[in-house]
């Protein structure tokens, strides 16, 4: 006979979360209080093309246009920095979700900064907090980003949540043919494309935006 053992399987709970006001006193702190949460993941990386700025841009200033919050990686620099700024200049609340190891690189633009350990930690949050998710370029981190999040989404069955991919230049189109490829082999369902969209203008961006927020506030 073989030896059976019992296993105990401990939960354990993240560290209590760290959320510092920032200096906007026009802004309520209490990030619920908002039309829809857009969560944005995208690249630190500077001097990148202007298209690619643009669109940044286009969904910052969507955000502030509709009485949304940005919900984002919190640092200040690449296209994080294109789409707070354009997000403050059109009136958003922002809220930073800022990893320990980048606290120095904190954006100014911060309403809410939100600390965490790291970039599990960092996800685990924007998840929970978000209800539509942006993807523009970027490079390893905005790439677990997104896989994460549609996991999340499929596997707890999120109703209503999408991820919108911004994709520029035909940046992610190796991304959404590895997608197919999965599908055609039966790995993963083919509806993965009613939680994704893809769009290639900023303009196509925030028509996608539209709708969702249509579909967010008329959702049982």
């Amino acid at each position: 006979m073989p030896k059976v053992f019992e296993v105990t399987i401990k939960t354990i709970p993240l560290r209590p979360l760290t959320i510092k006001p920032m200096s906007n006193q026009k802004l309520k702190n209490n990030i619920r209080e908002t039309t829809m949460r857009v969560v944005v993941y995208c690249s630190s990386a500077e001097s990148l093309p202007e298209s690619w700025r643009e669109g940044a841009s286009a969904v910052g200033r969507w955000i502030g246009e509709h009485g949304a919050t940005l919900v984002y990686g919190g640092v200040n620099a690449g296209l994080m920095t294109e789409t707070a700024s354009a997000a403050r200049a059109a009136g958003a609340r922002i809220v930073g979700i800022v990893p320990a190891r980048r606290c120095n690189m904190a954006s100014p633009l911060n309403d809410i900064q939100i600390s965490v350990a790291d970039l599990n930690e960092r996800k685990a949050t924007m998840e929970l907090l978000g209800d539509v998710f942006v993807v523009l370029p970027g490079g390893y981190g905005t790439l677990d980003e997104l896989a994460s999040t549609f996991a999340y989404i499929n596997f707890t069955n999120q109703i209503g949540k999408h991820i919108v991919i911004y994709n520029p230049d035909g940046i992610f189109d190796p991304l959404m043919t590895q997608l197919d490829l999965l599908a055609e082999a039966g790995l993963m369902k083919r509806p993965y494309n009613d939680v994704i969209i893809t769009t290639s203008t900023p303009a196509q961006t925030t028509a996608q935006l539209d709708r969702l927020l249509y579909i967010h506030n008329n959702h049982d």
